[in-house]
């Protein structure tokens, strides 16, 4: 394992759940990245790629950053999110290298794949350092130039991506349905809880270029059930459908689970826009993005 991996082993969490959750609250629990017993087959056959870097904050991580790294407090932010879960051992700083405006390289401090840190949720690493300013000399780009392995055995050297601007609000990178079965790990209540089992028919997990909360500050819930619009398939008919319920709440990662009470084939999600506000309080455009199936 990489030494300058950052793990972190608990963190202390003192947020309120939203009522519209339908998760009851539970003591503070520990935060270490979790890895799920198996890896879909289905990943094996999907092009490997970097979906989006997003320059979430220039100079302004909170001192609750100290969390995840030591010096974290006012650096810059960058989550970047991949198209397959990473394989933590291989994950360094070294990993990674970011371009500005005028040409400049600049190394990553220190990467984590917190607070994403659940099954099937490890394909979005935030990267912590300094990389440029804005406007002035905003970072471009970024390249893998070391070894960064997927859970697949794929390695993501030599892929690069643009950079998504910092005045740009939140954008989809990735969408997959899944359901509940015996294998499923089930969170019943508490930090980042799952759909009601026994209403849900379906589950679409959305992920953003970077952690989001609705416009009003508070976490996404009720009001938003609307904003965010599935195709669903169904046999030879295709309808669109809102979730009744979002889980996977309070958790502070850029994961968002939309619970269906309708069957089928979800292949389409469109968030409108206005909708959420990443941490610099940008709103989101019109997002859409293709839904993926988990299995």
């Amino acid at each position: 394992m990489k030494n300058s991996l950052i793990y972190i082993q608990w963190i202390v969490i003192s947020m309120l759940f939203s009522i519209a959750s339908g998760c009851a609250f539970v003591e503070n629990r520990q935060r270490e990245v979790k890895l799920s017993a198996s890896v879909p087959e289905i990943e094996k056959s999907r092009e490997v790629k970097i979906l989006t870097v997003f320059f979430g904050l220039d100079n302004a991580l909170p001192r609750q950053a100290r969390i995840f790294y030591k010096d974290g407090f006012g650096k810059d932010g960058m989550p970047v999110v991949f198209s397959h879960e990473i394989e933590p051992s291989s994950l360094d700083a070294s990993d990674f290298s970011i371009t500005t405006k005028s040409g400049e390289v600049y190394p990553v401090e220190a990467v984590t794949l917190l607070p994403a840190e659940e099954e099937f949720e490890l394909r979005t690493v935030l990267l912590i350092g300094d990389y440029g300013n804005h406007p002035e000399n905003p970072p471009l780009q970024l390249e893998i130039v070391d070894d960064l392995m997927t859970r697949t055995g794929v390695n993501y050297k030599g892929q690069s991506q643009k950079v998504i601007p910092l005045e740009q609000g939140p954008i989809l990178s990735y969408a997959e349905y899944f359901t509940f079965d015996e294998t499923y790990p089930y969170i019943e209540s508490g930090i980042g809880c799952d759909c009601p089992k026994e209403s849900t028919k379906m589950i679409v997990k959305a992920v953003w270029a970077g952690g989001v909360r609705a416009v009003n500050g508070d976490e996404l819930g009720a009001n938003e059930l609307n904003a965010f619009q599935v195709t669903l398939v169904q046999g030879a008919d295709t309808v669109t459908v809102t979730p009744y319920q979002l889980a996977d709440l309070s958790d502070g990662d850029n994961n968002t689970d939309l619970c269906l009470s309708e069957s089928g084939i979800p292949v389409k999600l469109e968030v409108k826009e206005n909708t959420a506000i990443d941490p610099r309080n940008d709103k989101n455009p019109r997002t859409a993005i293709e839904i993926v199936s988990r299995w």
